[in-house]
């Protein structure tokens, strides 16, 4: 079975899906465009993958947490209990923008589990999935960076997760220089470095009962967080404009698209704000998403042909972040009072 290329270029990812196995009852399983299937020193092999998809029942669920279990030790597991006397470092692992708690006291240890977590995909039809991640041992909780994380009662879950439980020490994984550059920073900095982690994208918020009553939505998914992004998985803290929280923003609607997946609106953006008015003019195609079709994606809608409306459509908004499953508008800046 041909592997994802990790160094194909970001627009062909998408296209580079290659099916995995089956479930039980029939569902097919791809891979992500970012594969987080991990192949290395044959820990799990695509033929172990495949038996243990076999063992799982859909059943039509959207996301599927499971741990399958084999009758014989398939790996290690470097995910351990996290001992009062354990030296623990807070480290960043490659690829991952957040830190995690490594444990130089204890070593990985055998399992005879799976751990699978699958979400539907319907971009290839409904019984389809994705697998979102699999590993040797039990199944664990985000890491309380995750911008995925979309409630305070789940960030609370994995906060007690990983207050208790920690990886096994492996050097091979660590990001020692970005490690490194982060314990060399000052505490604001780091406080801001923490901060920039757990947002999934910045962007001008607008009022969705608003939004809707001028402009109602004809597919079957309304977006429930209608916005204008301005910076998605920020990679430093510039990019998030911490001074323009808040600000208002003039939005002038004076396009619309739809293609059966994707509908949207093209903008125009004002702000009395010089800062925020910068930010909004580094935005190349304001867009917003009104309603997706299942399984479109409103990254999407950018790509529409929109037509010009006869008369704009005038909405206010406000800027702001998109973190851990709800808008912030104000944080408390380190060091303030």
């Amino acid at each position: 079975m041909e592997k994802i290329n990790v160094n194909t270029t970001e627009s062909n990812r998408e296209k580079e899906r290659p099916i995995l196995g089956q479930t039980a009852d029939g569902a097919t399983v791809r891979d992500r465009a970012y594969s987080h299937f991990h192949t290395e020193d044959g820990v799990v092999t695509e033929k172990l993958l495949a038996t243990a998809l076999k063992k799982i029942d859909a059943g039509g669920r959207s996301y599927i947490a499971e741990e399958v279990k084999f009758d014989y030790a398939i790996g290690y597991t470097s995910c351990v209990k996290t001992q009062p006397d354990d030296e623990v470092v807070m480290v960043f692992r490659k690829g991952r923008p957040g830190r995690t708690p490594m444990n130089k006291s204890r070593a990985s240890r055998v399992t005879d589990s799976l751990a699978i977590i699958l979400n539907r995909d319907p971009e290839f039809g409904d019984n389809n999935y994705v697998l979102t991640t699999c590993f040797p041992g039990e199944i664990a909780t985000r890491e309380p960076w995750d911008p995925g994380i979309s409630s305070d009662e789940e960030r609370q879950k994995c906060e007690e997760f990983w207050a208790t439980h920690s990886l096994a020490y492996d050097e091979k994984v660590i990001d020692m220089e970005r490690t490194e550059k982060f314990n060399s920073m000052s505490e604001e900095e780091k406080e801001l470095e923490l901060l920039s982690e757990k947002i999934l994208y910045s962007g001008v918020f607008i009022d969705a009962d608003d939004l809707y009553s001028k402009a109602p939505s004809l597919l079957e998914n309304r977006v429930k967080t209608p916005h204008i992004t301005t910076c998605f998985r920020p990679k430093e803290v510039d990019e998030l404009n911490l001074n323009s929280l808040g600000k208002d923003v003039r939005i002038s609607a004076i396009g619309y698209g739809n293609n059966g997946k994707n509908e949207g609106l093209l903008a125009k953006l004002e702000s009395d704000d010089p800062e925020t008015q910068k930010a909004c003019d580094k935005i190349e195609k304001p867009f917003i998403t009104l309603s997706l079709a299942p399984g479109a994606r409103a990254t999407d809608t950018g790509s529409l042909e929109f037509v010009t409306l006869d008369e704009p459509i005038e909405l206010t908004g406000k800027y702001g972040l998109f973190m851990q499953g709800k808008e912030v508008f104000e944080i408390e800046k380190p060091g303030g009072d």
